[in-house]
């Protein structure tokens, strides 16, 4: 059975993890009632698509906080490769050092997705109806003037 002031330091973190979510503009994050003990698995109900387990502990169990994620992520209707290990380094103040870690392979396809350009360079049909349309755009821009 965990102390009461172990139980207060991991919702303080928990809380913390989730407020910083809501502020980082990925919408609302709360802290999971049981932190995943019930049906909804997880330490953070929001809609990011990763299973969240946070761990603010004094002596870091990475292995097994690992598998906890997994394991978690297999139950809680998540695809397994979809789960974040979110913890803080003991060796620094609370919540000075915070870390995320996830699938390698996860990894890599955020860092994909983030390199794929916003608009892809058009073609030279896509071009031609492009100026096409900011011509005709300033003709009827310039008949409204009138």
């Amino acid at each position: 059975m965990l102390a009461k002031s172990n139980i207060q330091k991991g919702r303080r973190f928990e809380n913390y993890i989730a407020k910083e979510i809501t502020l980082a503009g990925l919408g609302k994050a709360t802290r999971e009632i049981g932190s995943g003990s019930g049906t909804r698995k997880g330490d953070i109900a929001c809609n990011l698509p990763f299973l969240l387990e946070v761990k603010n502990q004094k002596t870091v169990n990475f292995l097994a906080s690992l598998d906890q994620s997994v394991k978690q992520a297999e139950q809680g209707n998540f695809d397994r490769d979809k789960w974040a290990l979110i913890t803080r380094d003991p060796r620094y103040p609370e919540f000075d050092r915070v870390y995320a870690t996830i699938d390698f392979w996860e990894f890599l396809k955020l860092l994909r997705k983030d390199k794929e350009p916003k608009i892809k360079q058009p073609d030279r049909q896509v071009a031609w109806q492009l100026k096409t349309l900011i011509s005709s755009a300033k003709t009827v821009l310039k008949e409204l003037e009138k």
